[in-house]
Parts: C-alpha cells; sequence; structure tokens
C-alpha cells in the first residue's frame, strides 16, 4: 500500500506538471479584423491546503503540487495522525529547487487552526480531503465574507462515499467475490472509494457470500513491516472506538459471517468483516464507517439492484460485475456515482486514467488526476486589443 501510495505521488506530480505545460499559454478565442483577443489563466493566490491521513504521501503532495504548479502559493496542513510525511514531502521540494515561501508547512489541531486557516481574508482557496463533517464546516465557513476579504473563496472539497459493489446473476462470481473483499479491506476498508456495500442478485447472492467470507478468511493481519501482511491495523483509537461500535450495529442489523473481533493492546486492530442479510435503509448501508466493515444486501432483480446503489447520500466510487450488455449500458445512466467501474473493483483510480472524484455529499466532483483538476486553482483573464 506504501508503495502504491508513493507510486501515485509521483502520477500526480508528472501529470499536473504536464498539465500545466499546456495551459500555461491559454486557450484559443476568436478575433476579429482589427482586434487581437487572448483568453489566458492566471495563479488565485493564497491556498489552504488540508490533506487526510489514509493517503499521506500520494493526496497530501497531489493537492499541494496542483496548487503550485498553477502558480499559488499555499499552507499545507496535514493531517494529525501524518504530519511527518508531509514534512519529509517539503523538504524533498526544498531540495528540488522550490523557492521559500511558496510551500509552507503548517500541522496543527483542525479543532485549533483550521478554522482560522479557512475563515483568514487573505485565504483565496480551500483545497479538503477528508470527512464530509468536516468539508461542510468548511464549505459553510468558506462562503462568509470576511472583513477586508476581497474575494469570494473558492472550495474544493472530496469527502468521502458510501460505495457499492453491484453484482448481477450473470456475473463472473469468483471476481465477483475478490472484486468485492479487495474493494472493502485495502487499506483496512480507510479509503473514501473502498466497496463497503455489496449488493447482489439473489439467485447468486448466497454463492458470492460464501466465497466472499472463505476469500476474507485468506487474509493476513498483522505488522505493515512485513511483506506477507494483507492488512495493518486502522489508524488511531477513535476510528478503532468507532469501527468497533459499527461493527456491533450491524449485528443487531444483519448476521456476522466472518471477523468482528478487535484488539487495540498491541495497535489497533480491527479483523476484516463481513455482515449479510442487511437491509438497504440500515445503518450499515447508509453511513460511511471508514473501515474493513462490508454489508452484503440481496437485490430481487437490476431495477432493484440500481435502486439501491442510488440511495445514499453519496455519489462517489460503484461497480457493476456484470455480463449482461444492456445492464452496463444502463448503468452507465443511472448508477449515479463520479468514478464507475464494470467488471473489477470501486477502488484503486490511477493518475491520468480514471481522474477521481464524486458526486452529492462526497464532495465538489473535482477529478483530482483529471485534465480539468488544475483549472480550479486558476482564474481566467480575457484581454482584448484594438489594433
Amino acid at each position: 500500500e506504501a508503495d502504491a501510495d508513493t507510486a501515485e505521488a509521483i502520477d500526480f506530480l508528472e501529470y499536473y506538471a504536464r498539465q500545466m505545460v499546456q495551459l500555461k499559454d491559454g486557450a484559443p478565442v476568436e478575433s476579429r479584423e482589427g482586434e487581437e483577443n487572448k483568453f489566458n489563466y492566471i495563479p488565485l493566490g493564497v491556498g489552504v491546503i488540508i490533506s487526510p491521513f489514509n493517503f499521506p504521501l500520494a493526496i497530501m503532495a497531489g493537492t499541494a503540487a496542483a496548487a503550485i504548479v498553477a502558480g499559488n502559493t499555499v499552507l499545507l496542513k496535514p493531517a494529525n495522525n501524518t504530519p511527518v510525511i508531509a514534512a519529509k514531502f517539503v523538504e524533498v521540494m526544498k531540495e528540488a529547487g522550490l523557492p521559500d515561501g511558496v510551500l509552507n508547512y503548517v500541522p496543527g489541531s483542525g479543532s485549533e487552526i483550521g478554522d482560522y486557516l479557512v475563515d483568514h481574508p487573505k485565504t483565496r482557496f480551500v483545497s479538503f480531503t477528508g470527512s464530509r463533517e468536516v468539508g461542510c464546516r468548511i464549505y459553510e465557513r468558506a462562503a462568509k465574507v470576511q472583513p477586508g476579504q476581497i474575494w469570494l473563496k473558492r472550495v474544493i472539497a472530496e469527502m468521502g462515499g458510501k460505495d457499492t459493489v453491484v453484482v448481477d446473476k450473470d456475473a463472473d462470481l469468483d471476481l465477483a467475490a475478490s472484486s468485492i473483499v479487495y474493494s472493502a479491506f485495502g487499506f483496512s476498508g480507510q479509503k473514501c472509494s473502498a466497496g463497503s456495500r455489496a449488493v447482489v442478485h439473489q439467485d447468486v447472492y448466497d454463492i458470492v457470500l460464501e466465497k466472499a467470507v472463505a476469500l476474507t478468511k485468506t487474509l493476513t493481519m498483522g505488522s505493515p513491516e512485513d511483506v506477507n501482511t494483507y492488512m495493518g491495523p486502522v489508524i488511531d483509537q477513535a476510528s478503532f472506538n468507532k469501527i468497533t461500535k459499527y461493527i456491533e450495529i450491524g449485528k443487531e442489523e444483519g448476521r456476522l459471517m466472518t471477523g468482528g473481533e478487535a484488539d487495540d493492546s498491541k495497535g489497533y486492530f480491527i479483523q476484516p468483516t463481513i455482515i449479510a442479510d442487511v437491509d438497504e435503509k440500515a445503518r450499515l448501508m447508509q453511513e460511511e464507517i471508514f473501515g474493513p466493515v462490508v454489508a452484503f444486501c440481496k437485490a430481487r432483480d437490476f431495477d432493484y439492484m440500481m435502486e439501491i446503489a442510488n440511495n445514499t447520500d453519496y455519489g462517489l466510487t460503484g461497480a457493476l460485475l456484470s455480463n449482461t450488455p444492456e445492464h452496463i449500458e444502463r448503468a452507465k445512466e443511472e448508477f449515479h456515482v463520479g468514478n464507475l467501474y464494470f467488471n473489477r473493483g470501486c477502488t484503486g483510480a490511477i493518475v491520468g486514467y480514471q481522474p477521481f472524484g464524486g458526486f452529492n455529499m462526497s464532495g465538489t466532483d473535482s477529478k483530482a488526476g483529471g485534465p480539468d483538476y488544475l483549472i480550479l486553482h486558476l482564474q481566467a483573464k480575457t484581454t482584448s486589443t484594438t489594433l
């Protein structure tokens, strides 16, 4: 996981640099006889970058680099749990020749300095990745014009998801099981893209559930320093407490199939957990858990699958396992998520290949690693010269 995190950080740096080469001369506009018109992009100003713990290098480096390559200066406030990786990134950027004052490292508790940074009249934009609760708070606070502020702040927000892997009755069932398991338990489930809901056609529900349980039982849990470990601990005590509480809720709402045990004596370890027979409106199917827990829900037909897939407040990622072309075409129109995958898991977007960002309460659909992401950090200026 750390190797992939590092590789993605490199991809962001490479991709955004090449994108800025394309954007630096602006975009073509029409000119008339006796008149020359230009359309160029200029930086916004000072931005606040608030990055999460779960991709402590990739998202932090990507969001900071996008702002910087577009010509802005930034205050980088990494997650409380992962400040050291951000500090090393700042050192590397300085070593690479970034001028002083462009990338400013501001570690600290969000509750202590977050509001100050967001509210400050000199802040021009905020780029945030994290929880829905904090993202909504930032969006609201940034909307207020402070004394001395002469612009409307721009907010780029990626706020999480409740993502669904949908399995049709004619799907490859081994692929379906592995797609569910690896989408649910990668990064110990601490991904906004994690597949925390499996909606399976009733004709194949029992088989897919059985295969997913068997595969989950093969996953190794332990020290992340051991290359043979599949799953390490969750990030901290607060997450541990929240996830174990949801497992208890899950035991009430459905049937515990595997996992369900937790131990915080030597680290915050929670077994990969599958809860079956969960109602589509249950808390386990609606609320973001951000841990290694997946709920299985049975669906009678494809119409019902699409209805359940869209029944949350979020719209980040989703996957459909199907070999029916009409169902795939319908899902392209009806499955309302920013990143939709067919016949694979719902995590693992690659920079430049699958621009990443979602709808509804998943944020502002700001597609990181995509062709229009840098424009969010720029403002357009038109100049018209009469000859």
